[in-house]
């Protein structure tokens, strides 16, 4: 058994080279430039640019995508800022400070309720000490995985603006309040109020 695995491996490093070896012969000529929007019958993409647009994108972007996920990493909302997303920034590092000053808070609770429970001599108090410990200490965790996810997203979300900055706006983009209504049924009509930001 031990000589046929050893017979099917060897057999597996012989084709590998081979197989290596015929991909690196297909060559595509770069050179030909294809406009792949040519099926696009909708009228969707009118006012875009075709595939084969010479401009670069990434020479108008406001930051580097990873400096700003590194600066949202140190300082949840900061890669906001440098995307000029004021209002995300805000609502970035307000939710992070909340939920880290919960945790601090809810940390020093914990340590009370923990001293009171190891200077107690009654046991009714002592449970009850003890109870509240653990109470303060998961909400403690509970904060500060919320500070941590609050991090995480605020990273990606600065890195995914920073990459996106640099497209042009359209010029129905310039509205931050919209509302809009469509009929629904015979008897109504939704309505929906839009804020860009």
């Amino acid at each position: 058994m031990m000589k046929g695995l050893l017979a099917g491996f060897a057999i597996a490093l012989c084709l590998c080279p081979a197989v290596g070896a015929a991909a690196d012969t297909t060559y595509t000529d770069s050179s030909v430039a294809v406009d792949t929007l040519l099926f696009d019958d909708t009228g969707l993409l009118e006012g875009t640019n075709p595939a084969t647009s010479p401009i670069n994108f990434e020479e108008r972007l406001t930051q580097n995508p990873t400096g700003a996920l590194f600066k949202s990493m140190l300082i949840p909302g900061w890669g906001q800022l440098g995307n000029r997303k004021y209002f995300k920034a805000v609502l970035f590092a307000g939710l992070d400070a909340w939920f880290i000053g919960s945790a601090i808070h809810y940390g020093q609770q914990a340590s009370d309720f923990r001293e009171q429970f190891d200077a107690s001599t009654d046991p009714t108090a002592r449970n009850e000490f003890y109870d509240l410990y653990l109470d303060r200490k998961d909400e403690r965790n509970k904060f500060t995985w919320f500070a941590v996810i609050i991090t995480f997203v605020s990273m990606f979300d600065a890195y995914a603006d920073a990459h996106l900055s640099g497209y042009p706006k359209r010029l129905d983009d310039d509205a931050q309040v919209g509302l809009r209504v469509r009929p629904s049924g015979r008897d109504g009509f939704l309505a929906a109020v839009t804020v860009d930001f």
